[in-house]
């Protein structure tokens, strides 16, 4: 932790230059020329810290990614290496950024407190949403962690430099979760009814790199946010009828993400600043990251999927797409790879895409969560409506992300027609699925497909949620810590030599077989 206090130390004035109403995203300066900063702009800074661990990019996704969540859930094909279910430095990466991330937060609570009351007042829309903005990543690091520093964490410009009073005690899992579904719940409320001060207003849009000031998206985004944490602690005995109460609010308040035109991202609006894929096609497709899972080609084939030519290319000696079989020894396997015979993902649609969003909530993953809820509720009647739709959107999203595409050579040259769409959702017979078990197995492969590699982490989280579905692993025998996926992630070794008295803690529970709180199956 002391490590990362001095990285907090060092960027905590990060802030960027105000930007145009109309371009705001070519506006931006270089944060490590910055001394000063104000609630707008601290607003911005905080926002662009993170924007790697959102839009698609290379340190992500090769570093951080490529070794855990997509081979955890077989998003990709690899091959059985020595050690591939030990996370490695991809804990430490990820750690550390997110604690550079949340440094910006404190700071901008910081310069907040610093204004006079009516000011506070005033900026009220942006403690708001950075708080929405930060609890969907503090989630995630929850997923992957367990109990993390929180509460105190970031805070080393608030005690003068004074390291030894910044160290961060770790917060427990379920009380951070019920703290930011009650703040969430809170926040919701307040979007109803909030306005903003003209100056204010125009600030906030110029600022917000998420919804460019659109308050419809972040309340739509805030209620989505508590809907997906709701439903993963949904099992959680002593938190299992709160889920269920406040997602049937949530639902017949009907203020959520239900439309592909709805979605919330961090989008990629011009090629001539750092906040773009730079790098993702590289990532992706260097050391065979791109190369097709088994279950989910199998999956395709077998149902005539329409969204196959749109996430995949056969491989280039191959006349059917094929995926790597998860079981096959790591020799064999190198040498299907290199005869071409695997297929991979698609290149102009998905690595090679340079206008890629960075999802934050969409509407196919929303509406599986409301397919789910129904299911669980014993409404397989609505359940098959919204996990119908979910699939139609989920369709119409990956299409939609080859519209930009810059480079052709890959891109399907048909769109799937209405009856192509239809015998799919046919074939997988949803009312065919009588019991609570069948849909869900239904519902978690659909996830399985819709998240790829475009949202590794929720696959991760939702695939030891629910067990589903449910995928093979060849173990590895040579590893003597774990020889298959972990259901956590290990803390970096720098909180054991930094932040010791805080890390002895949580020290039992430090290991690959602890569970998240909400993994209960």
């Amino acid at each position: 932790m002391r490590k990362l206090l001095y990285i907090s130390l060092a960027t905590a004035a990060i802030f960027l230059g105000s930007c145009s109403q109309a371009d705001f995203e070519d506006a931006y300066r270089d944060p490590s020329t910055v001394t000063s900063t104000n609630v707008p702009k601290q607003f911005a800074g905080f926002m662009k810290i993170n924007f790697e661990d959102v839009i698609p990019s290379y340190w992500n996704y090769f570093t951080v990614i490529r070794t855990t969540s997509l081979s955890y859930t077989q998003a990709h094909g690899f091959t059985n290496m020595t050690g591939r279910y030990v996370p490695g430095a991809a804990v430490t990466n990820r750690w550390e950024r997110y604690y550079k991330f949340i440094a910006q937060y404190r700071e901008l609570e910081k310069v907040m407190a610093s204004l006079p009351a009516a000011e506070q007042a005033g900026n009220r829309i942006y403690a708001i949403t950075s708080t929405i903005y930060l609890y969907d990543h503090t989630s995630k690091m929850i997923d992957n962690f367990g109990d993390i520093p929180f509460s105190e964490a970031g805070k080393i410009s608030m005690t003068g430099g004074n390291y030894d009073a910044a160290a961060a005690k770790y917060d427990n899992q379920t009380e951070l979760y019920i703290k930011m579904l009650d703040d969430l719940k809170a926040f919701s409320t307040e979007l109803n009814t909030i306005t903003l001060p003209a100056k204010v207003e125009v600030e906030f849009k110029n600022q917000d790199l998420i919804n460019k000031g659109d308050l419809v998206m972040w309340r739509n985004y805030c209620n989505s946010l508590r809907l997906k944490l709701l439903n993963r602690v949904s099992a959680v005995p002593a938190m299992s009828a709160r889920a269920n109460t406040e997602i049937a609010q949530i639902i017949t308040e009907a203020k959520i993400v239900d439309e592909n035109a709805e979605n919330i991202a961090f989008r990629v609006y011009t090629q001539d600043t750092d906040l773009d894929t730079s790098g993702f096609f590289d990532a992706l497709e260097g050391g065979n990251n791109n190369i097709a899972p088994k279950p989910m080609i199998d999956h395709m084939n077998a149902n005539s999927d329409p969204r196959q030519p749109w996430l995949f290319e056969k491989g280039a000696s191959a006349t059917a797409y094929v995926g790597l079989d998860p079981l096959l020894t790591s020799g064999v396997q190198d040498q299907l790879i290199a005869n071409s015979q695997i297929a991979i993902y698609n290149r102009s649609v998905i690595s090679k895409n340079d206008w890629l969003p960075g999802t934050l909530i969409n509407a196919a993953e929303v509406n599986l969560i409301l397919a789910e809820y129904y299911s669980r509720s014993g409404n397989a009647t609505t359940a098959k409506t919204y996990f119908e739709k979910a699939i139609r959107q989920s369709i119409e999203y990956y299409v939609r992300l080859g519209d930009k595409a810059d480079v052709l050579t890959w891109k399907p040259t048909t769109e799937p027609t209405a009856a192509e769409i239809d015998a799919y959702i046919t074939k997988i017979n949803f009312a065919g699925a009588t019991t609570a078990a069948a849909q869900l197995q239904l519902i978690a492969f659909q996830k399985y497909i819709h998240y790829n590699v475009m949202q590794a982490d929720e696959s991760w989280a939702e695939q030891r949620r629910l067990k589903l579905p449910a995928l093979t692993f060849m173990e590895d025998e040579t590893s003597s810590i774990r020889k298959t996926p972990p259901t956590r992630w290990t803390y970096p070794n720098s909180e054991r030599v930094y932040n010791t008295t805080n890390y002895n803690t949580v020290k039992d529970k430090d290991n690959l077989s602890t569970k998240i709180f909400w993994d209960v199956k």
